[in-house]
């Protein structure tokens, strides 16, 4: 694998009601699917130190959900990042389909799950955290969806009103992130109260074209509407990570793996 750029974006937090004392950052990592950026992920455990943020926040498929599922790369990564780190995860499609498809992959997705939870890690399953950062109030959502919206060709649509259903209500008090790895519902997202929405899956649309941007996405859509970098609705945010690595189609043009920084001022 190649190596992957840093990409980094600013995020505005404050409101007439609530400010953040001093400004921080937290690493958003995504699509890694077993990929190892030198032994034990050596070079990219560094850039993550380099960077030394407040929170990693990880928005799925860290590993693939292949014929035979190894998990053992992820877990020494969140080993790693734990000892550091405060570490908040949600489900992507791959890690949702071992957890579904027991029939395949036995108990796979339980003991890696009970694995990650065991060093640390917050595994938001449809669920939330609040955490407090310089004297204000964030909480983090970790939003799983079936594998109905995940199919190619044509998935199923998404309302705000069944993310709630999932997940409740926006907290009011607090500013609001939200982890899911799909992003092409973001209208879906915005529309339930998401501040900011961190996700993948796209890998930046496998190869990119100047002005038109990414090609193709999973289901095989062509040049989606949300496959790499900062988009805005009504005022609130996506970042769209292009991911860290591949499976499938093992082929990047014109569209390096990232890891996102994302400075909360």
């Amino acid at each position: 694998m190649s190596d992957f750029k840093v990409t980094r974006y600013r995020m505005r937090t404050g409101t007439e009601t609530r400010s953040l004392e001093q400004p921080f950052s937290a690493v958003f990592l995504s699509d890694l699917h077993n990929v190892s950026y030198g032994e034990n992920n050596s070079r990219l455990l560094q850039e993550i130190r380099n960077e030394n943020p407040e929170l990693i926040l990880i928005a799925g498929d860290m590993l693939t959900a292949g014929s035979e599922p190894q998990t053992d790369a992820a877990v020494a990564l969140m080993n790693e990042l734990t000892k550091r780190y405060q570490v908040y995860y949600a489900n992507g499609n791959h890690e949702h389909r071992m957890k579904e498809n027991t029939d395949r992959y036995g108990d796979r997705y339980e003991r890696y799950s009970n694995a990650i939870k065991s060093l640390g890690v917050h595994l938001l399953e449809n669920s939330s955290e609040r955490v407090e950062i310089n004297r204000m109030s964030f909480r983090i959502w970790g939003l799983e969806l079936g594998m109905q919206f995940f199919r190619r060709g044509r998935s199923s649509a998404l309302m705000s009103s069944q993310i709630e259903e999932m997940l409740g209500r926006p907290d009011e008090q607090c500013f609001n992130i939200l982890l899911a790895h799909h992003p092409a519902y973001f209208d879906a997202y915005a529309s339930w109260g998401a501040d900011l929405t961190l996700s993948g899956h796209l890998h930046g649309g496998i190869v990119r074209l100047p002005l038109l941007g990414g090609v193709v996405s999973p289901q095989m859509r062509l040049f989606p509407k949300y496959d790499r970098g900062l988009y805005t609705v009504n005022g609130k945010k996506l970042i769209v990570s292009a991911g860290l690595g591949n499976h499938t189609i093992n082929l990047r043009i014109n569209n390096p793996p990232e890891l996102v920084v994302i400075d909360f001022v």
